[in-house]
């Protein structure tokens, strides 16, 4: 009986349909972008920010999962948003630290987010530069392409939708890494900040915090029976 071997180029299921998606979705992407005069209203950017998500999602689809805790015990499970310096991104491990278990600990370097955020400011220029970097990996991705080129399109994308997303923002606070966000009444006298830097700079101050480890139990003591 004749025996046929499967080939290492073999294009994944589904590939071929979600790279078809991609292709439809990013040219009226394009003509958006390039139609908005800089600067634009924010209201303008909400559109292209749904629709670079819309884009995002099917590119994820494509690029191989990933974890947002970094953690191998709990790879999905929940992200802890008040980690502490050098600490990891599980809230079930980082919960066990905080109770008095060390030895509980996540990944050693986690990633500081999922997908690519960009660096602030978050201008129309920033945006117009990464949907030509995004547009110059979509045209040399191929059914065949590794998963590499994959994940660079989908953070990509993500990028491009972060910087849509902060521009779609109401221009109510000048604040680059926060646009929009509402100002912190407990902040210091002239230094005018959003809670979100406040928030960390508070925390920063505190310092590195302290784990409280739980002293042994001592062991009884052996009885013997009587003889």
């Amino acid at each position: 009986m004749r025996r046929y071997r499967h080939s290492e180029q073999r294009v994944p299921t589904g590939r071929p349909y979600l790279l078809r998606e991609v292709y439809d979705k990013t040219p009226s992407i394009d003509d958006r972008i390039c139609a908005l005069p800089d600067p634009a209203d924010p209201t303008e950017y909400e559109a292209i920010a749904d629709a670079l998500w819309d884009l995002f999602l099917s590119t994820r689809n494509l690029a191989e999962q990933r974890s947002g805790t970094g953690c191998t015990r709990h790879p999905d499970g929940p992200v802890d948003t008040e980690a502490p310096e050098d600490w990891g991104f599980c809230l079930l491990c980082n919960t066990n630290r905080r109770r008095g278990q060390p030895s509980s600990t996540a990944a050693q370097k986690p990633p500081k987010h999922v997908w690519a955020v960009p660096p602030p400011p978050y201008t129309h220029g920033a945006l117009l530069q990464t949907r030509r970097s995004l547009n110059d990996a979509l045209l040399e991705l191929n059914y065949r392409a590794p998963d590499a080129s994959f994940q660079a399109v989908a953070d990509l994308a993500h990028a491009a939708f972060v910087i849509a997303r902060e521009l779609s923002r109401p221009r109510t606070y000048g604040c680059l890494v926060h646009p929009g966000a509402p100002l912190d009444p407990a902040a210091p006298k002239g230094r005018p900040m959003c809670i979100f830097c406040a928030g960390r700079e508070r925390r920063a101050s505190y310092g590195p915090p302290t784990v409280t480890v739980r002293p042994s139990r001592p062991l009884p003591p052996v009885r013997h029976p009587d003889r």
